[in-house]
């Protein structure tokens, strides 16, 4: 309980601490604390293998996290998703240089006094909770992995009937495909790495498969702390002067809970 950061989704009145859902904010934290292995994250892993396994015809993004969580087998990893039955891949990166575009437009086209330029879902849904307020300055821009999907919609006819296996670090990418509409799996590195331990897969022994869209330039970074600010500065030089970076939890948690008193404040 001392690892969540808005604490009221745990009820500890009975004889365990159970989750109130509707007060959760998705984030993970307890996951990675909780020593025991009483909670879990629940993904669409097995939904995804079933699927596959009777020909649903499927493509897949893959988030810029691969690099850390398949360290120098990222491609192998589409190799092996390929061997399963995906039949192209995309990289999320690309993704992240059209978010970061759509963030740059918003700030040219309406001078906002303040925008909090955010991805990640679990820090949505701590604004819609906790703090709807900062709902006003959330950039209206997709994420990267929205922005992919679209692309891919638009610009991939080829693709208009397959169904898209998203590859996320995140238990909490599927309260976004839920809200949006976009994304059909979200298979979590954990699950796939847990899977490949259990059978015995090694990556290596499959081919590496390119990604087929654009290459990606500083969008490689995205996950990686400052790298959406080192992306804008690409397209605006000297933002990274006016940008404010808050990094970890529960720095974050923390920042956005002051954040409309500062703004209040001028």
């Amino acid at each position: 309980v001392w690892a969540c950061p808005v604490k009221m989704c745990n009820d500890g009145s009975g004889d365990h601490v159970s989750v109130n859902y509707k007060l959760c904010i998705g984030c993970g934290q307890c996951l990675t604390a909780c020593i025991h292995g009483a909670r879990y994250g629940i993904d669409d892993f097995g939904a995804f293998m079933q699927d596959l396994k009777k020909g649903t015809k499927m493509i897949a993004i893959v988030a810029p996290a691969v690099s850390v969580s398949f360290k120098g087998k990222d491609l192998e990893l589409n190799g092996w998703l390929q061997s399963l039955g995906v039949e192209a891949f995309f990289d999320v990166s690309f993704g992240a240089e059209l978010t970061t575009k759509s963030y740059v437009e918003h700030l040219k086209k309406n001078n906002p006094k303040l925008v909090i330029a955010q991805p990640c879902p679990a820090l949505v849904s701590f604004c819609e909770m906790y703090r709807p307020n900062l709902l006003k300055y959330l950039a209206p821009a997709d994420s990267p992995m929205g922005h992919i999907m679209k692309m891919i919609r638009r610009y991939y006819p080829q693709y208009k009937d397959y169904k898209i296996a998203v590859i996320s670090p995140c238990y909490a990418k599927r309260r976004e495909f839920d809200e949006t509409g976009l994304g059909d799996y979200n298979v979590t590195m954990k699950s796939i790495e847990s899977y490949l331990r259990a059978t015995q897969t090694k990556l290596s022994s499959f081919p590496k498969v390119k990604y087929i869209n654009p290459v990606a330039e500083r969008g490689v970074g995205y996950s990686t702390p400052g790298g959406l600010m080192h992306t804008a500065e690409r397209f605006v030089p000297g933002i990274s002067a006016q940008t404010r970076k808050i990094e970890g939890h529960p720095e974050i948690i923390e920042y956005f809970v002051q954040l409309g008193k500062s703004m209040d404040k001028g």
